[in-house]
């Protein structure tokens, strides 16, 4: 045993000396710094397709926060915000980069849902024409006291609500499709359709006038302060005398009393269709009510 440890004690020095156990052994590697964690900002959030008033004409108002206002341009019109004009007065949205609706006379039209490729409005009365543009953002009406809804991406289109429940839709140009509760079609420019109330679309040809037949009274001069007027239109049009609204009848037919002053009275009778083509006709109706000359007769004496 003596021996023994006596030889490993001798290993070991000459070990310690010749140092070839240190050479085979791997050389501890120096920790290299460490590189900087970067962290990757998070993505910013879809934006939201934008709706702005961008020109007016004549009598328009905005509710904007539940309150109906006079229109001020641009105005940029959020989910619920609406636009109605009253007789004679238009108005215009932009809708994304490029897309338009013109907002016709007597129509009301509001936003309902606002994404980021698409924006949705709701007719309540009235009639609008809708222009996506070049399709960065569809648009989409849907329409009072019905189902109906008219989507498009591209082109153009035009929709007519009555308030009563009669939709008409007219593709003026490229594609729209419109759908109801009772099924769908898709429209061709220079094709229409119309919904009423629920109902699937039913296909109609775009006339190639407008009707408008106004019964003129037959004398031009008059002492009476007032004229009876009738006339026949389209169903479902819109008419009107001197800008005041008529009421027409299911089967297009109306009748109205004017007012007249002293001197002459132009009455100018407008009819707007469901296709949102526009017919005029106009006549001026005199009040005279000075007494008629009195005419003497010389008999001469007998």
């Amino acid at each position: 045993m003596k021996r023994l440890a006596t030889g490993l004690l001798v290993f070991a020095a000459s070990c310690a000396r010749c140092g070839a156990c240190a050479e085979a052994l791997p050389r501890p590697v120096a920790p290299s710094p460490s590189a900087p964690v970067v962290v990757a900002a998070p993505a910013p959030a879809p934006v939201s397709a934008t709706v702005e008033l961008s020109a007016t004409q004549g009598d328009v108002e905005v509710r904007h926060g539940g309150v109906w206002q006079p229109a001020q341009v641009p105005f940029g019109l959020g989910l619920d915000d609406a636009v109605r004009t009253r007789a004679g007065g238009t108005a215009t949205l932009k809708v994304g980069r490029d897309g338009l609706i013109e907002v016709r006379e007597r129509t009301e039209v509001s936003v309902r849902q606002l994404l980021v490729r698409s924006v949705r409005f709701r007719l309540e009365r009235g009639r609008i024409g809708a222009s996506p543009g070049k399709g960065d953002v569809a648009v989409s009406v849907e329409s009072s006291g019905s189902t109906a809804v008219a989507e498009a991406s591209t082109g153009s289109f035009a929709v007519f609500n009555d308030g009563k429940g009669l939709v008409a839709v007219v593709a003026e140009a490229g594609e729209v499709k419109l759908t109801s509760a009772g099924g769908d079609t898709v429209l061709a420019a220079g094709q229409g359709a119309r919904v009423e109330g629920d109902a699937a679309p039913v296909r109609e040809a775009v006339p190639r006038s407008v009707l408008l037949k106004v019964a003129w009274p037959a004398e031009k001069v008059t002492r009476q302060a007032t004229v009876t007027l009738r006339g026949e239109a389209d169903p479902g049009a819109f008419v009107s005398v001197n800008g005041r609204e008529l009421s027409v009848g299911e089967d297009g037919r109306f009748e109205t009393e004017v007012p007249l002053a002293l001197g002459a009275n132009k009455i100018a009778v407008r009819s707007v269709d469901r296709f949102g083509r526009v017919a005029d006709d106009a006549e001026t109706v005199r009040v005279d009510r000075r007494p008629p000359p009195v005419k003497a007769r010389s008999e001469g004496w007998q």
